[in-house]
């Protein structure tokens, strides 16, 4: 499962994160069966990463997540830094992280699941060749075995978006308030990190990239060059506009609260991402797609 910019904060503070889609997300999650090996948050877990209050409601409103025994992964947001004082203590939220003794000094990480890898990466941070970041995933892009079947790249900045760089207003708290927003384009660091992707997706034709983000609350799939990136923000956050092109893979205007859903069969990756209906609670499946393997290490 993934999912991002949830944004717990005190559910009175309804223009900065809507408390019934939160809820509404982490309850569907909890109820699944069997329930999902690990959830993945594309960042701003909480509104304000130095709030112990928001952290407070994190731990009370992810509590059915931990019952059901499912497993944390997250990457630092922009909120969770807050200005750099919400990264000290970020990880130590997250028990399935206690193993992951190299985060007390840095942001990023990596987990394996079977012919997969995630890259957890922090992009508060540069991935200059010379950077502590930037030499750790040089090294272990040069580590993927050839045969590998999926690289996931997890990041809070989109690397590819096409969100509205207007600012507009937005209805919230179930229509009560309205309020400005201005979403985000691609910075210079992403653009940089994609230009790595691609020369890593060429030199090995086998493996299937994706790219999930958020930090522009909504969803957003595009393909370039063999690659697949996803914008996942629609976890509760103020929703913002997006500017869907007629090849864009997803259409749907508005707000679009959702989390995604990866599954695998015989024949590869299966994708789905399911949108609520912030009005009734009802879920539908909004978007769904396949990546076959490619490689013959398929039993792995």
């Amino acid at each position: 499962m993934v999912w991002g910019d949830i944004r717990f904060t005190d559910p009175a503070q309804c223009d900065k994160s809507d408390p019934s889609v939160r809820q509404a997300i982490v309850q569907e999650f909890a109820g699944i069966d069997p329930p999902p090996d690990f959830a993945v948050l594309t960042g701003d877990v909480v509104y304000h990463g130095h709030s112990l209050q928001d952290w407070d409601v994190f731990e009370k409103q992810t509590k059915p997540l931990r019952d059901a025994k499912i497993k944390l992964f997250p990457v630092l947001g922009n909120h969770d830094v807050d200005g750099g004082a919400g990264r000290p203590d970020f990880f130590k939220h997250f028990s399935d992280l206690k193993s992951y003794a190299q985060l007390e000094n840095e942001a990023w990480y990596s987990i394996s699941y079977g012919n997969s890898v995630f890259l957890m990466l922090d992009s508060q941070n540069d991935y200059r060749v010379d950077s502590p970041q930037g030499t750790w995933l040089r090294n272990t892009l040069k580590g993927v075995p050839d045969d590998l079947d999926y690289l996931f790249i997890v990041l809070h900045h989109p690397v590819v978006t096409h969100a509205s760089q207007e600012i507009s207003r937005v209805a919230v708290c179930g229509g009560r308030k309205r309020v400005l927003v201005a979403p985000h384009g691609v910075e210079e660091n992403e653009k940089k990190l994609k230009l790595i992707l691609q020369d890593f997706s060429q030199s090995h034709p086998l493996a299937r990239l994706l790219v999930f983000s958020g930090h522009n609350h909504n969803y957003e799939r595009y393909e370039e060059e063999r690659i697949t990136y996803i914008v996942t923000g629609g976890g509760g956050a103020t929703p913002y506009p997006v500017k869907r092109e007629p090849t864009d893979a997803y259409h749907d205007s508005g707000p679009t609260y959702h989390y995604c859903k990866i599954s695998f069969d015989d024949k590869g990756l299966v994708f789905d991402m399911f949108k609520l209906d912030a009005e009734n609670g009802a879920w539908k499946q909004a978007d769904t797609f396949r990546l076959p393997r490619l490689s013959a290490s398929s039993d792995k």
